[in-house]
């Protein structure tokens, strides 16, 4: 059996200068505005109209065009570009000084063992959140709502090897049932659950307890007088058993902004947040119901505890995950650092040493046909980099989906028409873009599936600064192994870090 390959279009913005959006588009025609009008207030002085009447235009080319890299970056990016970075960075320094400090420790809690209002506290990334406690199949759950996002998210664990721990025919079949579950979200035109997001948490564990659990075991007076048969097949289990140097957690978040129909069905269940938070509590269980659907494993919804340890762990990775006993309060570390542009620091408290975190976004998505466990380098190739990979879609109906594929081939088949006439020889992988984007387009009108945009974000966490540049590197390569292209957001990595948290954000 021949094995099935998927495809990944091109994305190429349809702009009036180029492949540029629409700021870069502003500052090129409001330089080539300003030339014209100063040569033409200057004219009478034929140096000083030529002059003024270049400069700005090249000013606006250097600003959209020129590439460089500032000191302590990775990246080299346009002026343009940094601008939008280096004011952001500006606000976190301002607002914090450059480090967080959780008001968790010095709030205390009150009387009944709940935190106060002062403890409720987010670090810098991360928008403000009200956690809302629901029961789901008789289990716990809990609901974030972000009211600056303006958006509303919940999230089931999932029991999975994921696709690299699956045949090439069970992957494809799997494929299939996830695209018919997402099909029945994004293809209800008034379903309010319009983003879905994959995260795969990578976590460092000990491959050698185990052995360490059986040595002690043998040398424990409990076992002195144990037969021999019986220490014999305790060996040969234990022999049989498969350790690994990391653990691999899965989840499914979705999200449902707030809108007046969704604000509807929340009044006719509860009054204010608790019945947004009713609301989202049916949308996760037909979220239950249609995994279930595709063949997942649904282990729990995560309720307060977990979802405190999955963010404490993402910042510390030595508290360990499945330890749920956190409140909301101490969900973050004690101090985030986002003072150094290539990572962000983060320190527990009670503890002297830092966890370094960096975030890559997922820029350049397989221009090359690619089979369904294309990820299989990033999920489970690197048992030494603790991480954690986020995959959000965004949904749409059909008939929107189909209109914005026409779009893209349209501008695809316009562009290489472009480089045609001019003489320019295309490149190969924009000619396998371009007919992707086509066939996908084909794909969506026969199919009257769902159409998705996809955005990923990978996290990777170590115990130092150079450690982190090695893992970085290790990640790099594995991605170039997958297909992918990434590119390392500097001087941003406290917002970035927060897409790889279950809160399906990082997407438009």
């Amino acid at each position: 059996m021949s094995t099935r390959t998927y495809q990944f279009g091109k994305h190429r913005p349809t702009g009036l200068v180029g492949r540029r959006d629409l700021g870069e588009q502003v500052v090129l025609g409001g330089g080539a505005l300003t030339g014209i009008l100063l040569g033409y207030l200057f004219n009478g002085a034929t140096a000083l109209a030529a002059a003024f009447l270049v400069l700005p235009i090249l000013l606006a080319l250097v600003i959209v065009y020129a590439p460089y890299r500032p000191k302590g970056t990775s990246q080299r990016r346009t002026l343009y570009r940094w601008w939008r970075i280096n004011r952001y960075h500006r606000r976190a320094l301002r607002r914090t000084g450059g480090v967080w400090v959780s008001p968790a420790v010095e709030a205390g809690v009150r009387r009944d063992g709940t935190p106060p209002d002062a403890a409720l506290t987010e670090p810098e990334g991360i928008a403000g959140m009200t956690w809302v406690p629901v029961a789901v199949r008789g289990r716990k759950a809990v609901v974030v709502l972000q009211p600056e996002a303006g958006c509303v998210t919940a999230t089931l664990e999932i029991a999975s090897p994921g696709l690299g721990g699956k045949e090439v025919g069970e992957q494809v079949v799997a494929l299939e049932r996830w695209g018919e579950l997402l099909d029945a979200f994004g293809n209800i035109e008034e379903h309010p659950v319009k983003r879905v997001q994959v995260l795969a948490r990578q976590m460092k564990s000990d491959p050698y307890a185990h052995q360490r659990f059986i040595a002690r075991r043998d040398e424990s007076a409990a076992t002195a007088g144990s037969p021999q048969w019986l220490k014999d097949s305790y060996d040969v289990l234990a022999d049989a058993v498969s350790t690994s140097a990391e653990e691999h957690r899965y989840y499914i978040t979705i999200h449902a902004k707030f809108t007046r129909d969704l604000a509807a069905e929340g009044a006719a269940r509860g009054r204010g947040d608790a019945g947004i938070a009713a609301a989202m509590a049916a949308y996760l269980d037909e979220l239950w119901s249609r995994a279930e659907d595709a063949d997942l494993s649904v282990i729990a919804p995560l309720d307060e505890g977990g979802m405190a340890a999955f963010i404490r762990n993402s910042y510390d990775p030595d508290h360990a995950i499945w330890d749920t006993s956190l409140s909301r309060a101490h969900a973050f570390p004690r101090n985030v650092d986002v003072r150094d542009g290539a990572h962000v620091a983060t320190r527990a408290a009670g503890s002297t040493e830092s966890w370094f975190h960096a975030t890559a976004a997922v820029v350049g998505w397989p221009t090359t046909p690619v089979g369904p466990d294309f990820l299989s380098p990033l999920l489970i190739g690197m048992p030494d980099v603790i991480r954690t990979i986020s995959i959000t879609q965004q949904l749409e109906p059909n008939d929107k989906a189909v209109e914005r594929m026409l779009a893209e081939d349209t501008n695809n088949q316009a562009e290489m028409d472009r480089d045609r006439q001019r003489g320019k020889n295309i490149d190969p992988r924009d000619r396998i873009a371009a007919d992707a984007t086509g066939s996908r387009g084909m794909a969506l009108a026969s199919s009257g599936a769902a159409g998705s945009a996809v955005v990923g974000y990978i996290t990777v966490s170590a115990r130092d600064a150079d450690e982190l540049e090695r893992r970085k590197r290790t990640t790099a390569s594995r991605a170039r192994n997958a297909h992918l292209r990434i590119e390392w957001l500097d001087l941003e990595h406290a917002r970035a870090f927060a897409t790889t948290l279950p809160l399906a954000g990082g997407i438009k």
